[in-house]
C-alpha cells in the first residue's frame, strides 16, 4: 500500500497485544489545518472535523466528527478535538486510541451527556458517571430528535498471520444516525468491505475509511461500497494525509451522481 505499511501494522499489532496501548501516542498533528472544517449536510445540520492527528509518526485524518442539528450536539469518536462545545451525545465505534480518547470524552461531558459505545469501550470509561448505553451490532436506540442503529464493522483480512486488527468477535460497530428531519448519516467505523454493508438503504451521508493496509477498506473498496449504497454525499476518513492519490482515486471511482467532500 501507499502508506508506511510496516509502521501501521506494528501500531495495530501493539493495539491487539497490549490493550493498555502505552506504545501508541496520539496527538494533534503539526500539519493540522488551524481552522476546523465544517460542511452543511442538510437544513440546520452540520458536520465538523478538527483535522489531522499524529499517530506515533504518521499524520492521519481521523474518524472524529461532530454532528450538530437544531440544538443537539453529537460527537462520533472524538480524538484531539480541543476546546469546543460540550456534547449531548458521544458515540464511540471501538476502543483503539485513534477512535477512543478518555481525555476528550471527559472534556466534552456535561451532566446530561449520554455515551453510546461497545462493551469494550465501556470498560475503559473509568470515573464516568454519565448515562452509558452499551451496544452491539444490529441494535437500535431512540433518543430525543434522533435514532441510532449500529452496524457491523470488522476485518475479513488479517494484518499478520491470522491476526485481525478488528475481528468480528470484538463486536465493534458503525453507526447510522437518523435525524428527525429524515437525514441518515452513516459512520462506518473501522471495517473492511463486508457483505452486510450492502444492505444499508436510504443513506444520505456516508463517512467511509479509505486507509486500507488490511485495517479498513482501501479506496477502491470504499468507492465500491459507496456506489452500492448510493448516498447523496460521501466523505472519506481514516487515511494518512500525505497520500493525496488515495483521495483522488476514491473520488474518481465514485459515481458522479454522488458528491464527494474531502475535508482536511
Amino acid at each position: 500500500m501507499k502508506r508506511n505499511t510496516l509502521h501501521f501494522l506494528t501500531v495495530y499489532l501493539v493495539l491487539l497485544v497490549n490493550q493498555s496501548c502505552t506504545m501508541v501516542k496520539v496527538a494533534i498533528s503539526e500539519k493540522r489545518n488551524p481552522v476546523p472544517q465544517q460542511v452543511s449536510i442538510g437544513e440546520k445540520t452540520t458536520l465538523t472535523t478538527w483535522g489531522a492527528i499524529k499517530v506515533n509518526k504518521s499524520h492521519f485524518f481521523p474518524s472524529s466528527f461532530q454532528l450538530k442539528t437544531d440544538d443537539k450536539v453529537i460527537y462520533i469518536d472524538p480524538v484531539e478535538v480541543g476546546n469546543t462545545e460540550p456534547a449531548d451525545y458521544i458515540l464511540i465505534t471501538h476502543a483503539h486510541p485513534d477512535h477512543f480518547s478518555l481525555k476528550d470524552i471527559k472534556n466534552l461531558l456535561k451532566v446530561e451527556t449520554k455515551i453510546i459505545c461497545t462493551k469494550e469501550v465501556s470498560k475503559k470509561l473509568k470515573g464516568i458517571t454519565n448515562t452509558i448505553h452499551i451496544v452491539k451490532p444490529n441494535e437500535q436506540l431512540e433518543f430525543e430528535k434522533f435514532g441510532v442503529e449500529t452496524t457491523l464493522a470488522y476485518n475479513t483480512k488479517s494484518v499478520f498471520l491470522w491476526i485481525k486488527a478488528h475481528p468480528k468477535s470484538k463486536e465493534n460497530v458503525g453507526y447510522i444516525i437518523t435525524l428527525k428531519n429524515g437525514l441518515k448519516v452513516y459512520h462506518a467505523g473501522d471495517t473492511d468491505y463486508v457483505p452486510e454493508i450492502k444492505n444499508l438503504i436510504g443513506i444520505n451521508v456516508a463517512l467511509v475509511p479509505i486507509g486500507g493496509d488490511n485495517l479498513t477498506m482501501n479506496e477502491e473498496e470504499a468507492a465500491e461500497i459507496v456506489n452500492e449504497i448510493k448516498p447523496d454525499i460521501a466523505i472519506p476518513m481514516h487515511y494518512e494525509i500525505k497520500n493525496l492519490e488515495e483521495l483522488n482515486r476514491f473520488e474518481a471511482l465514485v459515481n458522479q451522481k454522488i458528491k464527494v467532500i474531502k475535508l482536511d
